[in-house]
């Protein structure tokens, strides 16, 4: 991992709605250090109230993606090239200078009608921003109608994205899947989960960028609201596959349609249980995990007892001796997180539902001694180096 690990979230309201200082309490509160700034156009919103923002970030440790009309592909689209420079320019003298300011956010989820749009649009933005800007792409999915929206088959769909890194010299990007919190087929979604994760996840490797996924707060559509259980596995297993970051989709309700329900703040603009849940999650793996994994670097991930989404299975090596199951055999990924050459190890429980327990023995690197742990839904488990603090 390259930088801090970083925690934000989709953020639709529009600049001047609420009150930057309150919503960055909120912020603070649920545990993010990398939020997305209200909707802002400057046809229709004080710019003041954006440096509002950032200020308010600032002063709570934390980094602001900047949504500005300006440097989205869709405004490419509309205004061709010279016109849309002239608007990113205009950003940039806006609120790149602030120390708050993580990027502009280019867009969201472009297609194949969109994708040169949002390569041009991307490159603008790196080249006149001070601060690489961010995207984000659809997920890999596996019906028909893949080819139709992102112009290639699925499974050259890791190599378009390669591209698109490659010629724009991206190294800030996600992705949106929340197939793993559904009611129906949830085995074979969260297939797809785990292998859009790997898809994404060795673009970024091989492209030397970070990769941000979009996780799930909100229930909706064919989608469960997520318990304290889910939301703690998303977690654990996006940080277990090498992601950088974290954007939960979303935090405020908007308006009463498409089926949302149980955001963590709601349509009163009053905070559900989903809040405290969130919170807690988030903030608990900032406390016991962030710094110390933020130290290291990715180094593989492997899949125990059953592998999802084309996995490597994992074998036992001088480190990690033998993982055996005591109570209620769950599969499990195990990562390797390098620095100097020597590897700290991180066991996360797969199953969504139900807790093991393991006995675990650890070669003579690892500071801990074997021993039995019981992990929860999600729970992670950090066996580290002797060498690494």
């Amino acid at each position: 991992m390259k930088d801090k690990f970083r925690i934000g979230f989709w953020n639709y309201v529009d600049t001047g709605v609420l009150e930057e200082e309150a919503a960055a309490d909120d912020w603070k509160a649920l545990g993010m250090n990398m939020p997305m700034s209200f909707e802002f156009d400057p046809e229709k919103h004080d710019k003041k109230r954006m440096i509002a923002q950032l200020d308010a970030c600032e002063q709570r440790g934390m980094k602001l993606i900047v949504c500005d009309a300006r440097t989205t592909f869709s405004r490419y689209i509309q205004v061709g090239e010279e016109a849309f420079r002239k608007g990113v320019e205009q950003a940039v003298r806006d609120f790149a200078s602030h120390p708050a300011f993580f990027g502009f956010h280019v867009g969201d989820e472009p297609g194949k009608d969109q994708w040169e749009a949002a390569e041009r649009a991307y490159i603008a933005c790196r080249e006149l921003s001070p601060v690489m800007p961010f995207i984000n792409f659809l997920p890999y999915w596996d019906e028909e109608n893949f080819k139709d929206v992102l112009g290639v088959d699925c499974e050259g769909y890791g190599e378009k994205i390669k591209s698109f890194l490659r010629r724009t010299g991206a190294q800030k990007f996600g992705y949106d899947y929340y197939g793993q919190c559904a009611y129906f087929e949830r085995e074979r979604f969260v297939n797809l989960y785990f292998k859009n994760l790997n898809i994404f996840g060795e673009a970024a490797r091989s492209c030397g960028a970070d990769l941000y996924v979009s996780l799930l707060s909100v229930g909706h559509w064919s989608i469960v609201v997520p318990d304290e259980d889910l939301l703690r596995w998303q977690i654990s297993t996006t940080v277990a596959h090498g992601a950088a970051g974290i954007l939960w989709f979303f935090v405020y309700e908007r308006r009463l349609d498409g089926s949302f329900r149980l955001s963590p703040i709601d349509l009163f603009w009053e905070k559900t249980e989903t809040f405290g849940r969130l919170s807690r999650q988030n903030r608990t793996f900032n406390e016991y995990y962030a710094e110390f994994l933020s130290s290291l670097s990715f180094g593989g991930v492997w899949h125990l007892g059953k592998s999802f989404g084309s996995t490597p299975a994992f074998s036992f090596n001088e480190d990690l001796r033998e993982i055996r199951t005591v109570v209620n055999p769950a599969p499990l990924s195990v990562t390797k997180f390098e620095k100097d050459g020597q590897a700290s190890w991180l066991l996360v429980n797969l199953s969504q539902n139900e807790p093991t327990c393991i006995d675990v023995t650890c070669g003579e690197n690892l500071s801990q001694n074997s021993g039995r742990y019981w992990l929860a839904p999600g729970q992670m488990l950090l066996l580290k180096n002797k060498s690494h603090r």
